[in-house]
């Protein structure tokens, strides 16, 4: 009883849900899975706490546009009140912080001489809470609060002050001025610094709609030091271009970018000329700087779209193609290039982040090498004060060797390094957005935070969209031959750059980054033995890595760089250095996959030449037998083994093919919704795409073959899905081989290790053989006897047998994947569109009356044939008697009559009688029922004159197509499908 109430709150919450978006003129039946997919909406009050991101979510699946205007007023979406909401959230909080601040220093001041010292220290504590003081600038315990009582009363005037200088301006205006317009400008990512960094045009428009939402990141205070003013310079200038995460994260490197920033890690905003002018001899800076996000937006891929003056570029460039066909490229090259430097290569989608960020620096230049740790002392007290005198005089405790006094926003300090030489320290405080020549930082954020005109891009995310991918999702109908243009873009970029031409998907990489330094830190705790399981594990790592990120950056950037890893791969090298070489050949092979050609791009990895040249240094032992004591004799059985070896070569390739089928059909029923549920949704998705076609052709199939044509409909999906410009076929063909090479690597150890030491039978090499064969059946299917001709051959040595199959493997492996760059889906025996069928597999009986299919998802099911609408007759050419004129009438409506119909022998049996009729009438059940699908009354009207050809008839007299029926449009009778 308890579970029937539960499910009729759930109606009565869904009841109202539907009627929420009825009133809006939403259809309820196709919006409501949606919001209950996407945003886990489940009841009408959820609607008030959904918020402009979330509305972005929905706007993808909009099928008119005037869906995205119900859809903003249903969730109560408003140009104006988004951007006022969000700006009173950030003063409102600010307005909190300040109200507890006067009422703790109000507490304060009554309590300095009648309470104890630690009630005093504790109110205090609370009042620098509440003016966010960091709690390294708060005034020792033993310092006097008295005299600065004064100070933060001051204080928390001018903040009041401030935050009454509202301004507030549109988010689509934020977007425009913010940073001159960098959220909308491209970037140049290549692997020089100056092309990344560079400004550029506007390559996107401000997306319909768009609106900001609350910050995903909190404010942050971060210390960085520099050596170099180079390095300092190219870090000023990637906080200004890049913003915050790829500045002071090691993302750059993901993208294949070498920023160069030889750096603790952070640096100031000023122009780059002021810094080329210190010594590089003999230069140190300590810089902190705040960090403020006030407000953040994503580009959802569907708001992608090109800036009128970056369109009109490469439509113009497109006709310059369509000139220069079969010609030399460099003159196309060139445009490309000039485009890119002009507009950039990549656009971000995101996450943008606007709000500021107040900085301080230290600076000094001319001091001795033997000096620089007592400068680097003396700036960080100088440093630290400045700090302190922008949260307010109050907190000042000058150094005691150093003589600071501050006026505006910068400063010299006379600074002792010893008796015979002194130095200048340079100090300055730097405003990036908010309130210009501002030296108070709290004055700087109540002014930032009341007005958004001041507002920068300080973060412009990680996740970048290639331009060839924007036009060939979003401006298809802007080019004659997008695919011929996406592809001209691509090309040129890649000879250009030579990067890496795949779309860098910024949360892949944050979770595949992660993934790896969690590995890394289980690495730290292996022994120091040789562990072919380990490496295997390695291997396992890696192709997870690569294929998650389509890119080896990670394992580089993250496993390969790290320290433990390579002192694990240095003594796993330097133990097998110690064992014979017949016993390490697999470690070299395994080692080699894991490390070529990709050690050689690590930065810090000393021992590269020592681990390449151990792999690379070929010393196959003549094996421990007398019986081949010649060379002549050990060349030809090796020749033979080599030849018995390759009998695995067939039975992999059918593996690897097979596997390959499995998984590309798992992937797409895991990511394709047309493949998710049961045959009548996926039906739906076929009707869908035939309306879009419009080719009777492909109707006249469905009609009359549907189980062929549902075949091919699949196997189109796969074909597209797997033929793609990111050669996913090629991708999905190398991870299973990857994954089989390591089984048989590790089936080929196991065994090894199991017969090597068995001093107590004589037949090893068979021994072995059955082993190896056992372990292997468990991953492909290879008979032993395709292998016995290796017990005949004149080898009694384990190991030698163990070298030489570990050798052919890694080259039977190279093989197949050059092979692999070729492959297409004739290639496989058991195509991957057949395994997806099989999941919709059922009952394929057509009506006898008008050829529908029968619903019931088993093939040889008990029971009647059944359907739950039914089409009219004329599809299969049905007529009235003794005229041309087709019928229109469905046989659900007609069962419910008096009229007749003729089968086969000439008789006449009235259609409630149907079932007299016999095979095949008998073994269906229809239902009475006069509706029919608003999709089969446009099909019919919309190819009348296909239908009267095939048939020879005509729509008239009884057969004539209501008026009504011609009203219906395709949008219409799409719309009701998806109500089904």
């Amino acid at each position: 009883m308890a579970w029937q109430e539960g499910t009729e709150e759930g109606d009565v919450k869904a009841q109202l849900l539907a009627e929420a978006f009825q009133k809006e003129g939403l259809d309820a039946g196709y919006w409501l899975p949606k919001v209950t997919q996407l945003l886990g909406i489940k009841c009408r009050e959820a609607l008030q706490n959904m918020e402009y991101k979330d509305y972005l979510k929905l706007e993808c699946e909009v099928r008119h546009p005037w869906e995205k205007k119900a859809l903003q007023k249903l969730l109560k979406i408003t140009d104006d009140k988004a951007s006022e909401e969000l700006q009173n959230q950030n003063s409102e909080k600010m307005k909190q912080r300040q109200e507890v601040a006067k009422q703790a220093l109000k507490d304060l001041t009554e309590m300095l001489n009648s309470q104890s010292q630690d009630a005093v220290r504790e109110k205090a504590e609370i009042l620098w809470k509440a003016m966010e003081i960091p709690k390294e600038f708060w005034p020792a315990p033993k310092k006097p609060l008295a005299g600065m009582l004064e100070g933060m009363q001051k204080q928390l005037e001018q903040q009041e002050l401030s935050a009454g200088k509202r301004e507030n301006i549109p988010d689509t205006e934020v977007l425009r001025r913010a940073s001159g317009g960098l959220a909308l400008q491209g970037i140049y990512r290549s692997s020089r610094p100056e092309d990344v960094l560079a400004k550029r045009e506007q390559l996107l428009r401000v997306p319909e709609g768009f609106q900001l939402s609350g910050p995903e990141q909190g404010s942050l205070l971060e210390r960085k030091e520099f050596s170099s003013s180079a390095a300092e310079s190219t870090f000023t200038k990637s906080m200004e271009q890049l913003g915050f995460s790829m500045s002071v994260s090691a993302k750059a490197s993901f993208w294949g970018i070498n920023l160069g920033v030889g750096v603790d890690h952070s640096s100031s905003s000023q122009s780059q000329d002021t810094y080329q002018s210190h010594s590089e001899q003999s230069y140190f800076c300590t810089t902190m700087y705040q960090y403020i996000p006030l407000a953040s937006c994503s580009f959802q891929r569907h708001q992608l779209l090109l800036s009128d003056v970056a369109l009109q570029e490469l439509q113009d460039m497109e006709q310059f193609l369509s000139f220069t066909q079969g010609e030399d490229t460099p003159p196309l090259l060139d445009r490309c290039e000039r485009f890119f430097s002009r507009f950039g290569s990549h656009v971000n989608q995101g996450p943008l982040h606007f709000g500021g960020i107040f900085w301080w620096k230290a600076s000094t230049k001319g001091f001795r090498d033997v000096q620089r740790e007592e400068m680097k002392r003396q700036m960080c007290g100088a440093l630290n004060n400045l700090v302190r005198n922008s949260y307010g005089g109050f907190l000042e405790n000058a150094v005691e060797f150093l003589d600071v006094s501050i006026s505006g926003s910068k400063a010299s300090v006379l600074g002792r390094a010893g008796d015979s030489s002194h130095s200048t320290i340079q100090l300055s405080v730097i405003n990036t957005g908010g309130p210009p020549d501002t030296a108070s930082l709290p004055q700087w954020k109540t002014g930032l935070v009341s007005d958004n005109t001041t507002w920068c891009v300080i973060d412009r995310g990680f996740e970048l969209i290639p331009v060839w991918d924007v036009i060939l999702c979003n401006h298809r109908g802007d080019f004659k031959s997008v695919g011929q243009m996406s592809r001209a873009l691509r090309d040129a970029y890649k000879e250009l750059t030579d990067q890496s031409i795949a779309t860098v998907f910024g949360k892949e990489i944050e979770i595949a980054v992660q993934e790896a330094r969690d590995f890394m830190g289980t690495v730290k705790a292996w022994e120091v033995t040789v562990d072919e399981k380990k490496l295997l594990i390695l291997m396992e790592l890696k192709d997870h890595l690569n294929a998650k990120t389509r890119s080896p950056s990670v394992w580089i950037n993250v496993c390969l760089s790290d320290k433990a890893l390579q002192d694990f791969l240095v003594n796993t090298v330097r133990s097998c250095q110690e064992s014979p070489p017949e016993n390490t050949s697999s470690i070299k092979v395994m080692l080699r996959s894991l490390l070529d050609p990709h050690i050689y791009s690590v930065k810090d990895f000393p021992e590269t030449s020592f681990i390449m040249q151990w792999i690379f240094k070929t010393e196959h032992p003549l094996p421990r037998s007398s019986k081949v004591s010649e060379l002549g004799e050990l060349i030809k059985t090796l020749q033979q083994m080599k030849e018995h070896i390759h009998a695995i070569e067939p039975a992999l390739h059918r593996e690897v093919y097979e596997r390959t089928a499995k998984d590309i059909a798992d992937d797409m029923q895991g990511k394709f919704p047309d493949f998710q549920g049961n045959r009548a949704n996926l039906e739906v998705s076929i009707l869908r795409y035939l309306a879009e076609q419009e080719n009777f052709e492909y109707f006249k199939c469905y009609l009359m073959r549907p189980k062929e044509f549902f075949h091919k409909f699949i196997a189109l999906q796969v074909q597209n899905y797997c033929s793609d410009e990111s050669r996913r076929l090629e991708k999905f063909l190398d991870s299973s081989l990857n994954h089989l090479y390591r089984n048989i690597l590790s089936a080929l150890s196991l065994s090894t290790q199991i017969v090597k030491d068995r001093n107590d039978r004589e037949d090893k090499v068979c021994l072995w053989l059955d082993e190896f064969c056992r372990e292997l059946s468990e991953v492909i299917s290879l008979p032993r006897s395709d292998l016995k001709g290796i017990e005949h051959q004149e080898v009694t040595d384990i190991e030698f047998l163990s070298s030489v199959m570990a050798d052919n493997l890694a080259a039977l492996r190279d093989r197949l994947k050059k092979e692999f760059s070729d492959a297409d889906m004739s290639s496989f025996s058991r195509q991957p569109h057949t395994i997806l069928a099989e999941h919709f597999s059922g009952c394929w009986e057509q009506c006898p009356f008008c050829g529908a299919v029968c619903t019931n998802p088993m093939w040889n099911h008990s029971g009647h044939h059944e359907v739950l609408f039914h089409h009219p007759r004329a599809l299969m050419g049905t007529m009235w008697e003794k005229t041309d004129h087709l019928s229109i009438d469905i046989c659900s409506n007609l069962v419910a009559t008096k009229l007749k119909f003729r089968f086969d022998n000439g008789k006449w049996i009235r259609y409630k009688r149907y079932r007299d009729a016999g095979h095949p009438f008998s073994t269906w059940k229809i239902h009475s029922d006069s509706s029919m699908q608003a999709y089969w009354k446009w099909f019919v009207c919309h190819f009348r004159t296909q239908l009267e050809g095939l048939y020879n008839g005509k729509f008239q007299g009884k057969g004539e197509i209501p008026e009504a029926w011609r009203r219906i449009t395709k949008q219409e009778a799409l719309s009701e499908l998806d109500k089904h």
